[in-house]
């Protein structure tokens, strides 16, 4: 505990100085872990929001604090140095698409194309080859960052939840904006681990489709875990 505030102060003092504005598109668990973490190492937030006024939203600002503010998604975006894509998965291309120009930005895309079918209790993988690469497609110019798909919203504001530091796999075409990602990672306590370029955004959210599966099945129940093996 103590190694992780440690760690964590010492980002924090680095993050202030190189404050950014940060749109968190998405006020559910994941966008709210995220903000929070975000606000916490000093950066701005910006939630997008389709309803930034209604009561929830507000609530969230309030809680996240440190000068956060809400939104509609574009404009929240436009605003932003950093934009953190953290909603539900088989809406990501489109709401991807609606958020206008983001050339020269890192785009960070938490999602996971999570295709619910009910009658058989169980998921499919949505898309033809992932969010991640859907993202980058529909910008370019941007710098898509796959991160924070494979843990918990519990485990982005409490790493201790475990044993370890959760690992962060994080897949981009982008060298120097993974490693910036990298350094949010750390930020939040966390363990981040490249897994290459952006084609490995697909293997990462199949892991996902994988344990949603067999938890709400009657099989043996099993987890799977990034961890390294130095």
């Amino acid at each position: 505990m103590f190694k992780r505030i440690l760690l964590s102060l010492l980002l924090l003092s680095s993050a202030i100085a190189h404050a950014e504005t940060v749109a968190v598109i998405g006020t559910g668990n994941v966008g709210m872990a995220l903000g929070t973490e975000f606000a916490a190492m000093g950066h701005t937030v910006i939630y997008g929001s389709r309803s930034p006024e209604s009561v929830k939203t507000q609530d969230l600002v309030t809680k996240t604090g440190n000068g956060s503010s809400a939104q509609l998604p574009a404009d929240a975006a436009a605003a932003s140095d950093v934009v953190v894509l953290a909603v539900p998965g088989m809406v990501t291309e489109a709401v991807a698409r609606g958020l206008g120009d983001l050339s020269g930005k890192i785009i960070i895309d938490a999602t996971n194309p999570l295709d619910m079918q009910p009658e058989l209790m169980q998921f499919r993988y949505g898309v033809a080859t992932s969010n991640g690469e859907l993202v980058q497609a529909a910008h370019p110019d941007a710098f898509v960052v796959k991160a924070f798909n494979t843990i918990t919203w519990q485990q982005m504001i409490d790493p201790d939840v475990v044993d370890t530091p959760p690992v962060v796999p994080l897949a981009s075409d982008h060298d120097e904006a993974k490693a910036k990602v990298a350094d949010y990672v750390r930020g939040m306590g966390l363990d981040p681990i490249d897994l290459g370029g952006l084609e490995y955004s697909r293997w990462s959210e199949l892991t996902v489709v994988v344990m949603l599966n067999n938890r709400f099945s009657e099989r043996e129940k099993f987890d799977i875990v990034f961890q390294r093996a130095d």
